[in-house]
């Protein structure tokens, strides 16, 4: 059972939009006309104006906006060796029937994994010298490495089994939690361990494939909680379970019903963090599984839409969800990072309606929880 008694009512699930001086800074920085030291003071500059939003928005928990980062999940892969150097293009359809190439963020594992350096020290001891509040610092869930990097016919010449991978990406992780204690973080999440779970098309697949969801769920559970354990009572711990965060990506239909009575119980974390922005998702019901002593952060206001949602309609959704999960047990935050955070083609709202949406949180929680 958890055992971390700091309960943040307002949250944010990492990412902020890029500021446009940042942006450039990272393109010039790839075509070789600014030095690494250049892109670096351009990335302390965007995290120090993340740090004075926030801090005007009154939020309760401060991140760096993951400023220094191409995308959420680049923070493993650019701090270890063994993953193949470029990131795939892919095709996708936005919800207007356009078709668009984007750039995912995850790559493959070709060779042992090493990691080089900290996959957060950096982060951790600017926002320890800088943040005006308790601090997290997200990274994905050594499930989410394992998951996008095994490809079979590549991967497996380094590690015959997605389990020895598996042990590789846990302890990597599991060493860079223990290592942000020391630098005082207060909160660590890891992002989209469970997110594919949701999804009865993906369980499918995992059976035609001739493995059991159920049994691939217990060993990601397992492989978390590695993690987890090593810090417990340390500093509050979170699994945000993504639903997608660009207006062109999703993760699938499905309902939290199916991996809800299994996850809420046995994954060791503090907070869980959830989005309830759209109706893919379903209702508030399987929250009747959360156990007594651990808080759901309710992801309601969009990052996606640059539309304010209103007082009302969230303190009716919190009403709605407080019948399945104590009130006392409930948190409020955006559904995801700011969508596209890391590139132009997320220019979906500006930096003064993210702060606005970050503002609303805030009021909203003082008429909950005081």
């Amino acid at each position: 059972m958890p055992t971390n008694t700091a309960v943040y009512r307002t949250d944010q699930v990492g990412s902020l939009l890029r500021p446009a001086a940042l942006l450039d800074a990272r393109d010039a920085f790839r075509a070789g006309t600014i030095t690494r030291e250049a892109l670096a003071a351009a990335e302390n500059t965007a995290v120090l104006e993340a740090l004075a939003l926030q801090k005007s928005a009154g939020v309760d928990i401060y991140t760096d906006g993951e400023m220094r980062r191409d995308a959420w999940m680049t923070i493993f892969s650019e701090a270890v060796d063994g993953f193949v150097d470029e990131y795939p293009q892919v095709e996708t359809q936005r919800p207007d029937g356009t078709v668009v190439y984007v750039q995912r963020h995850d790559k493959t594992v070709k060779g042992k994994l090493q990691a080089r350096r900290r996959l957060a020290g950096v982060d951790a001891a600017f926002l320890k010298a800088h943040s005006p509040g308790p601090f997290k610092i997200t990274m994905p869930s050594p499930s989410t490495v394992l998951r996008f990097g095994y490809k079979p016919g590549v991967s497996d010449a380094v590690y015959p089994t997605r389990e020895a991978l598996h042990a590789d990406t846990t302890a990597i992780v599991r060493d860079e939690m223990l290592a942000l204690v020391n630098d005082g973080c207060a909160y660590v999440q890891l992002d989209e361990g469970f997110n594919s779970y949701v999804n009865p098309d993906w369980r499918g697949e995992l059976e035609r494939d001739g493995r059991d969801p159920m049994d691939v769920l217990t060993k990601d559970i397992a492989a978390d909680n590695a993690c987890y354990d090593a810090i417990e009572g340390k500093m509050t711990r979170a699994m945000h379970l993504c639903r997608g965060s660009r207006v062109s990506w999703a993760h699938g239909a499905g309902t939290y019903d199916w991996l809800a009575e299994r996850l809420f119980d046995q994954l060791h974390v503090d907070r869980f963090l959830l989005e309830y922005d759209t109706e893919v998702v379903g209702g508030f019901e399987p929250l009747r599984f959360v156990p007594k002593g651990k808080v759901v952060v309710l992801g309601l206001v969009s990052a996606k839409e640059a539309e304010l949602e209103t007082v009302d309609y969230l303190l009716g959704r919190i009403n709605d969800a407080a019948k399945y999960c104590p009130v006392e047990q409930l948190a409020l935050s955006t559904q995801c990072g700011f969508q596209g955070a890391a590139m132009r083609d997320g220019a979906h709202m500006t930096i003064d309606q993210e702060k606005r949406k970050l503002e609303l949180i805030v009021e909203v929680a003082h008429k909950v929880w005081g």
